[in-house]
C-alpha cells in the first residue's frame, strides 16, 4: 500500500509539481483513507522526502554509476567512446509498472526541488561533482595515451563540458523543440576537435609512427 501511494504522488509531482499537488489530492488518486495515509506517512513533506529518495536520487546516481563502471581498467581505443557517452549520456527513469517518465517532467521537478529541499540540491551537487571527476579522469588518461592534447588544463575542460550539458538541459526544459541529443552531438564535435591531440608522423630512417586521430 506504502508503495503504491508513493508512485501516485510521484506521478501527480511529475504533472503539477511539488507544490501543485495537495495531500488530499493524493490521498483521493491513490484510493485510499486518510487514516491509511498518515499511518504511512505523518505529512506531506515526510511523503515528498521519501519519492526523493526513492526516485530522484537513483536517477541523479545512474550517470555516475555507468561511468564509474566505464573507467575501470578504460582501455586507449574506448577512451573516445567513454568521454562521448560521458558528455552524451541522458539516464531515464522506468517505473515497475514499465511506464517511461518524461525526461522533461523529472528535469522540471528535480529544478523545483532543488529550489526547496537541501538534501536533494546537495545530492545534485554530489553527482555533479563526481561526474565530473569521473571525465576529468578520462581525459588524463587521454592525455596519456597521446589521444588527447598534453597542452590542455583536464579540469577546465570538464568543468566546461558538464556546465554545457547541462545548459542543453535548461535550454530544453525552457523550449521542447530543441533537440537535446542533436545539440550535445554537435557541441562534442567541436570541443573534440579543440582538446585532440594532433596527429603527428615521426620518421627515422623511413620507418616511424602515427597518433591516428579517433574516429566516432
Amino acid at each position: 500500500m506504502k508503495k503504491n501511494i508513493l508512485e501516485i504522488a510521484f506521478q501527480l509531482f511529475l504533472k503539477n509539481g511539488f507544490a501543485g499537488v495537495s495531500t488530499n489530492e493524493i490521498i483521493r488518486e491513490a484510493n485510499v483513507t486518510k487514516g491509511c495515509f498518515y499511518h504511512y506517512f505523518k505529512s506531506k513533506e515526510e511523503l515528498i522526502y521519501d519519492v526523493i529518495v526513492i526516485y530522484l536520487y537513483p536517477y541523479l546516481e545512474s550517470p555516475v554509476k555507468v561511468l564509474e563502471e566505464k573507467n575501470v581498467k578504460c582501455k586507449q581505443l574506448d577512451i573516445l567512446q567513454n568521454i562521448h557517452f560521458c558528455y552524451t549520456f541522458m539516464p531515464k527513469l522506468v517505473l515497475e509498472t514499465k511506464q517511461n517518465i518524461s525526461f522533461r517532467e523529472i528535469q522540471f521537478l528535480i529544478y523545483e526541488g532543488i529550489k526547496k529541499y537541501v538534501y536533494l540540491a546537495k545530492k545534485s551537487c554530489e553527482c555533479s561533482r563526481k561526474q565530473r571527476f569521473l571525465l576529468k579522469e578520462l581525459l588524463e588518461i587521454g592525455k596519456k595515451e597521446g589521444i588527447i592534447s598534453s597542452k590542455i588544463d583536464t579540469d577546465t575542460y570538464a568543468t566546461t563540458m558538464i556546465a554545457l550539458k547541462d545548459g542543453m538541459i535548461a535550454l530544453h526544459i525552457l523550449d521542447s523543440s530543441i533537440d537535446t541529443k542533436e545539440k550535445l552531438e554537435s557541441t562534442f564535435k567541436a570541443i573534440w576537435s579543440e582538446i585532440k591531440a594532433v596527429p603527428q608522423t615521426e620518421n627515422n630512417n623511413g620507418g616511424g609512427y602515427l597518433y591516428a586521430e579517433a574516429v566516432l
